[in-house]
């Protein structure tokens, strides 16, 4: 089948013999409801980590976007506040302070 002749192919000669062995033997069988249950999450959570890993991928690669600046043509732009005061503190007799 392989390569009998070496070592290698030897070894992987059987070890693909016991494999085939294995597969057939247990594909003829009808999966049990937990193990469809186990595949089904195992499925899911690779899935996911695919979708994952692309979409990081995929923001690492992502270019800045650039920026279009256009008038503003009839905008209503809010004047500019000041900053306020510091807030004044009467004293008893009338006169103004300004609090610390």
């Amino acid at each position: 089948m392989l390569f009998s002749s070496s070592k290698l192919g030897h070894i992987g000669q059987i070890l693909s013999t016991g494999a085939v062995w294995e597969i057939g033997t247990s594909a003829f069988t009808p999966p049990t409801a937990n193990e469809i249950e186990v595949f089904v999450h195992v499925f899911i959570q690779v899935v996911v980590g695919i979708v994952t890993v692309v979409a990081t991928v995929r923001k690492m690669f992502q270019r800045p976007e650039t920026v279009v600046k256009l008038p503003a043509v009839g905008a209503v732009v809010a004047p500019a506040v000041p900053p306020a005061a510091a807030p004044v503190e009467l004293a008893p007799n009338d006169s103004a302070r300004v609090a610390d």
